[in-house]
């Protein structure tokens, strides 16, 4: 049985390598995964503090992110699957994550993107989903 020693570095040097985490995926993770994960994002320029919060991104139809990974990753919380594949239709929504899990989905309209977030979202978080909203139609635009 591992230490409690073994067990919280396990726990401290993934969430250094990949942010926040639940138990079951922490689960099948080693040090040794997470110093190589670590020592690449240190490489390219990534802040290695546990507590950054991972920035806002938009996905588009088809990511395979959500179509391949979402159930390992937990990037998209079980709760809002059926906001974001339908049955009727074989394709995802395009979501917006916010620190790292899908928060809502977007539509690029009339020049701007619509947003519809799954659950209302502090201020802070949706001033940053609406910056990078306006980013994302100012290059749909070109």
């Amino acid at each position: 049985m591992p230490s409690r020693q073994l067990i919280n570095e396990n726990t401290l040097t993934y969430r250094r390598a990949l942010g926040p985490g639940r138990i079951d995926v922490l689960g099948g993770f080693s040090v040794q995964t997470a110093h190589s994960e670590l020592d690449t994002a240190k490489a390219q320029g990534c802040p290695s503090d546990a507590t950054t919060l991972a920035p806002v991104r938009f996905l588009p139809t088809w990511d395979a992110t959500l179509l391949v990974h979402a159930r390992r990753t937990q990037i998209l919380p079980e709760r809002f699957r059926p906001l974001v594949f339908n049955t009727k239709t074989p394709h995802s929504k395009p979501t917006f994550l916010v620190d790292g899990a899908v928060a809502g989905s977007w539509r690029y309209e009339g020049g701007g993107i619509e947003l519809e977030p799954f659950e209302p979202l502090p201020r802070r978080v949706r001033e940053e989903v609406e910056a990078e909203a306006r980013r994302l139609a100012a290059f749909q635009a070109d």
